[in-house]
């Protein structure tokens, strides 16, 4: 199962998901299309396994990240950072397969529901995620943290040895709190 999962996620990341087929898959995992079917109905199915394992790496880290609210300080989201990057990075070709060969539309992976059910998760540990169920302008600010964390996640599964990336926990983090507190811009 987990070479069928390492191979659908490496032929999905470099013909993309329509045009890699179950033979293909069977094949660069070395096994039979028959011993695929052991395993997996269809190809999506290999996504949702790839999304379940990596769903639950970072459901992990956000539910230590919730822990530290509801003022937690610089350090312990800077600390928190560096970890949920590290957490990434080791699951990066999955976190890049749903980055660049999924389109969010729902049928394979609903990015929106996943980031909502992330609020709600955070929302136990910070009033401002909370408020995100309810409040359109607080979600567009949550989600906006969200995407800027994933580009980042992007840059550093890439490798760009350029980035410094302690400056780079350090931001994320006070942008994490500078949301959670409310902060308007200046």
């Amino acid at each position: 199962m987990r070479r069928l999962m390492n191979a659908g996620c490496t032929l999905f990341t470099e013909f993309g998901y329509e045009a890699t087929t179950i033979d293909q898959i069977a094949s660069h995992a070395g096994v039979s299309r028959a011993a695929f079917y052991l395993h997996f109905e269809t190809k999506a199915d290999i996504i949702h396994a790839l999304i379940a394992n990596v769903g639950e790496s970072l459901r992990g880290c956000y539910v230590a990240l919730a822990e530290l609210g509801p003022a937690p300080t610089l350090h312990a989201v800077r600390d928190w950072v560096e970890d949920f990057f590290k957490t990434c990075y080791r699951n990066g070709a999955t976190v890049l397969l749903l980055q660049r060969t999924l389109q969010p539309n729902g049928k394979l992976f609903d990015e929106i529901a996943f980031y909502d059910d992330i609020m709600a998760l955070l929302g136990t540990g910070f009033p401002r995620f909370a408020a995100a169920a309810s409040d359109p302008e607080i979600h567009a600010e949550a989600l906006l943290f969200f995407l800027e964390l994933q580009a980042l996640i992007r840059l550093m599964c890439t490798s760009d040895e350029r980035l410094d990336w302690e400056s780079i926990f350090r931001a994320s983090a006070k942008s994490f709190l500078t949301f959670v507190k409310g902060g308007q811009p200046k």
